[in-house]
């Protein structure tokens, strides 16, 4: 149970606060008196670990882990000698105001990730218990204080470029360059080979991608449910293929206990026939029942299906048509202009795909197109602009802002190294633990 709720944990927490520091923490850290406990870093490790390892589906190795220890060690020394650099400014301080605003902050934080953590719990069907959560984010040093030490260590950061990186001039170039290599090549390395995976990570979590690839249409559907007669009228063939598909489960079954207990290919042939007739039948019931479905349900919807051409032939706008007849009032399917759709895809029936590929132009709309969703006629509303995302003068805004500190940050960086000979640096990675 409690390996769940760390999945749990990895998965929702947006940043790794500092944790709380008991008083016997040894210290692992230490830049002139600003000291970080084995605590602390030692949770910056293992949840960088653990996610690296649940993103990539691989273990990291002994020397990825290393290279995680070096890393959290140097942020640490880092963010003692900005600390360090503002006392002497008389910069490091914060007003009473300040602080209680950062508390509140971390409240509403730490608020938002349990009950992300108790609301992820109850799905999971484990049985966890609002006390556990708790519980286990104490375990974990989680608390609205910790995360109140994480953003005064970030708001310190923020300090340290204003101080330290005022005169930085930026250049259309400079943003350019920061879009490709912090947005852009990193979603086109990911996504531009992977249909699948972009499908599964932006399109089926309603996401946003700087990169977009090639060959997807735009398009709108009318969805008409069926008759209600039709069901009924069905129920045999439906009967059939329910029957047919629990068959097919069987001889599935059969077939891989006899390749685990068999001693030869051949001791598998006769459960492999009797999967191979098992699917056959399926498949001849699901085409009994597709065909009767189509015989019975067209006539019954053409008087539907005529107005609805006759409307768009009129030049009435294919939104005002969707509204009124179809039972897909989806954003997507009206405000964002049509759904995604790729020849390839796996998120679409293969009659549907096979419909909107055969829409020649924009504009085009599509016979009846039957499916177990329901009744779609296709609307081709667009092709989507492959490669690159453009940007809108608002995310450019926001771009030049974070291109902005993005070369402060840098410049600050370089800063940094060159203070560390201004202080004592003590350091004791023998500490961490794998």
């Amino acid at each position: 149970m409690k390996s769940a709720l760390c999945f749990l944990l990895v998965m929702l927490l947006s940043l790794c606060p500092a944790l709380a520091e008991a008083a016997d923490d040894p210290v692992v850290v230490r830049v002139g008196d600003v000291t970080f406990t084995k605590a602390r870093l030692q949770s910056e490790v293992d949840i960088n670990v653990t996610v690296s390892e649940l993103m990539e589906q691989e273990f990291v190795t002994d020397e990825e882990r290393q290279a995680r220890r070096d890393e959290a060690i140097q942020g640490c020394i880092q963010e003692g000698l900005i600390e360090m650099k503002l006392r002497e400014a008389g910069k490091n301080d914060f007003t009473a105001e300040e602080e209680e605003t950062l508390r509140a902050t971390a409240l509403s934080q730490y608020e938002t990730i349990w009950q992300g953590i108790w609301e992820k719990a109850k799905q999971s069907n484990q049985g966890f218990t609002e006390e556990q959560v708790t519980d286990f984010l104490n375990e974990q040093g989680y608390s609205s204080e910790a995360i109140f030490e994480a953003l005064k260590a970030n708001e310190r950061l923020h300090r340290a470029v204003e101080l330290f990186c005022p005169d930085i001039t930026l250049t259309a170039d400079m943003v350019e360059k920061y879009y490709e290599a912090q947005f852009l090549l990193p979603d086109r390395e990911r996504y531009e080979k992977d249909l699948d995976l972009y499908e599964q990570e932006i399109l089926a979590g309603n996401n946003e991608s700087f990169y977009t690839p090639e060959g997807y249409r735009a398009i709108k559907q009318v969805l008409l449910a069926y008759p209600g007669e039709i069901d009924k009228a069905l129920r045999n063939e439906n009967a059939r293929v329910n029957i047919a598909l629990q068959v097919v489960a069987e001889a599935a079954s059969e077939v891989s206990e006899a390749a685990l207990t068999g001693d030869s290919w051949d001791d598998v042939a006769g459960p492999r026939a009797e999967y191979d007739a098992a699917v056959n039948e399926l498949t001849a019931a699901k085409q009994a029942y597709n065909e009767k479905r189509e015989r019975l349900t067209l006539p019954l919807i053409r008087d539907t299906v005529e107005a609805i051409n006759a409307e768009i032939d009129a030049g009435i706008d294919i939104d005002s048509v969707i509204n009124k007849y179809s039972t897909d009032k989806n954003e997507q399917n009206l405000d964002k202009g049509g759904y995604p759709v790729h020849p390839d895809s796996k998120n679409w029936p293969p009659e549907f795909l096979e419909a909107a590929g055969k829409l020649e132009k924009p504009g085009d709309l599509s016979g009846p197109v039957l499916t177990d969703m329901g009744i779609h006629i296709l609307y081709y509303a667009a092709d989507i602009p492959a490669g690159p995302h453009e940007l809108t003068d608002e995310e450019r805004q926001l771009l030049n802002a974070s291109a902005l500190y993005y070369y402060q940050t840098q410049a600050l960086e370089k800063l940094v190294a060159d203070w560390t000979d201004e202080y004592e640096i003590e350091t004791h990675p023998e500490l961490l633990v794998d």
